[in-house]
């Protein structure tokens, strides 16, 4: 018996020993719980390893084994990525296994045909080109609409921020710029390097601003310039990556696009068509020149609601000159005893006559907004007299810290309820609403126990049901003082605060004015 005994422990410890042994052959295959790292190539797992391997190793080790298999040099567009992970049950690679999955990968990312040229990189939008002329041809025909005489030219200039063959593309006045064609074309030198290009129309605007009172009109177009970064680089891509200027003008512009027209149906104004469409007012308006939100619109009238966004979007100042009636600002006399809300007209103001000359910002035809370089005073304006208080209103808060809002302002079981209420338990304490005199602290009937208050903005405060009141008349009190307790007394459905607001002595939503 002891003899079989032994033979049982024997057998179950090479069995455990063997159990061991599998364990420790899947551990080395499959990954069990514990850390790994992800192989990542462009965004695509290919494999997993346990031991952490450097992108950049793993990438040049992958790259001189495809110079060997293709007996030259490669150009690869790929990313690799190493990145911890946790899942049960991954098959972990060796080191030579690794390699060989992202080898096999990247045999899809070489470029076979491969020539030079120069990316263009504007957002999301790329494209690439045989020549530095082709992409100052693109970025010209992205600007031509807006400067048929070629007033501007494409400049560029060196990003400070990445390699020496990286450039930011600019529009700059072509005449006075060293090397920039007059013809409003890209600068044609070698060399595509315009550094601190300069801006004079864009010189002179600033200037009329600092000077209106000179008669030194600037019309016509004063300034343009791409409204997105346009960063060009020098590349190696794929023969078939390559386009001409006018494709990739027509695709960054969005000129094959169609404006959204939305027509007029009964009932619509310009909020309903702007909330239904998911747009805005100023949007609509900018887009169909409407003057203000009252234009007139008749059912089947047709209007633009959206147009097409391009890619790259170009900003544009005119400047423009004409006659308007201006009224002058005000002047303001204050007064320390009046709030702020309060003003009264001393002395009516006159409507002068000017000539203007307006510096209008437009983003792809559309008008953004205005600023005045000049004006000439043709008749003076006199302004208006008016004193206005220097007091800041006081403000309303809940008077009550907590309690379940329970009823509203308005009618309620066929009456008019005129404050609204909180319900609480008897006895929480009750606050000032706002700064004031106690008016009045005792039992009424129907609200039983209240407090009225009197605010120096001339408004009132009530507050009802309470069981106990803790000032008397006279009581000056601030913003937030314990005024009472709550509770139940008079005509009450329970326990809770009623809460009035009197403007002019008359009950208002108290909702409308606490904070």
């Amino acid at each position: 018996m002891k003899k079989k005994k032994e033979l049982y422990i024997q057998a179950g410890a090479a069995a455990g020993t063997a159990a061991v042994l599998v364990l420790v052959g899947l551990a080395q295959q499959r990954c069990i719980g514990q850390n790994y790292f992800e192989i990542i190539v462009d965004n695509k797992v290919v494999g997993a390893t346990g031991q952490k391997t450097d992108e950049k190793e793993m990438l040049n080790t992958c790259r001189r084994e495809l110079n060997e298999l293709t007996d030259g040099y490669v150009c690869l567009d790929a990313d690799i990525e190493i990145r911890k992970a946790r899942t049960f049950g991954t098959r972990l690679l060796t080191k030579t296994e690794a390699e060989q999955c992202v080898l096999e990968e990247l045999k899809h990312k070489v470029v076979t045909e491969g020539t030079s040229a120069y990316t263009v990189n504007i957002g999301e939008f790329t494209a690439s080109f045989p020549t530095l002329e082709d992409v100052g041809e693109f970025l010209s025909t992205v600007k031509q609409p807006y400067d048929a005489e070629g007033k501007f030219s494409v400049v560029y200039e060196a990003d400070s921020d990445h390699s020496a063959e990286t450039f930011e593309a600019k529009l700059a006045e072509a005449s006075g710029n060293a090397g920039a064609a007059g013809n409003g074309e890209t600068e044609s030198s070698a060399s595509p390097l315009l550094a601190g290009a300069v801006r004079g129309d864009a010189d002179r605007m600033a200037y009329a601003c600092a000077h209106p009172g000179e008669k030194n009109y600037e019309t016509g177009l004063v300034d343009l310039g791409f409204a997105e970064t346009v960063t060009v680089y020098a590349d190696y891509v794929n023969q078939s990556e390559l386009t001409t200027p006018a494709a990739a003008a027509e695709v960054v512009t969005k000129e094959e696009e169609t404006n959204k027209i939305y027509e007029v149906q009964a009932g619509d104004c310009l909020s309903t068509i702007a909330e239904d469409n998911h747009t805005t007012v100023a949007q609509i308006m900018a887009l169909n020149g409407f003057a203000d939100t009252n234009a007139y619109i008749c059912i089947g009238d047709e209007i633009v609601i959206s147009v097409p966004e391009p890619d790259l979007s170009v900003w544009e100042t005119q400047g423009v000159v004409y006659e308007e009636d201006y009224t002058a600002d005000p002047t303001i006399v204050g007064n320390d005893s009046w709030y702020t809300t309060k003003q009264v007209t001393l002395q009516e103001g006159t409507t002068g006559h000017r000539e203007v000359n307006m510096f209008v910002t437009y983003k792809d035809g559309v008008e953004t907004g205005r600023s005045m370089a000049h004006q000439t005073i043709l008749a003076q304006s006199e302004p208006a007299v008016i004193e206005q208080g220097t007091q800041i209103p006081p403000t309303y808060v809940k008077p009550l810290s907590g309690g379940r809002f329970t009823s509203g302002f308005g009618k309620r079981w066929g009456r008019m309820h005129k404050g609204v209420d909180w319900a609480c338990p008897t006895g929480t304490t009750v606050y000032a609403s706002s700064d004031g005199v106690v008016e009045y602290a005792d039992w009424s009937n129907g609200y039983g126990y209240n407090v009225i208050i009197d605010h120096p903005d001339g408004r009132k405060t009530r507050y009802c049901h309470l069981s106990k009141t803790l000032v008397t008349a006279g009581t000056s009190v601030s913003q937030g003082d314990p005024i009472a307790q709550s509770g139940s007394t008079g005509h009450s459905t329970g326990p809770h605060v009623h809460f009035e607001i009197f403007i002019g002595g008359t009950q208002v939503d108290p909702l409308q004015y606490i904070n």
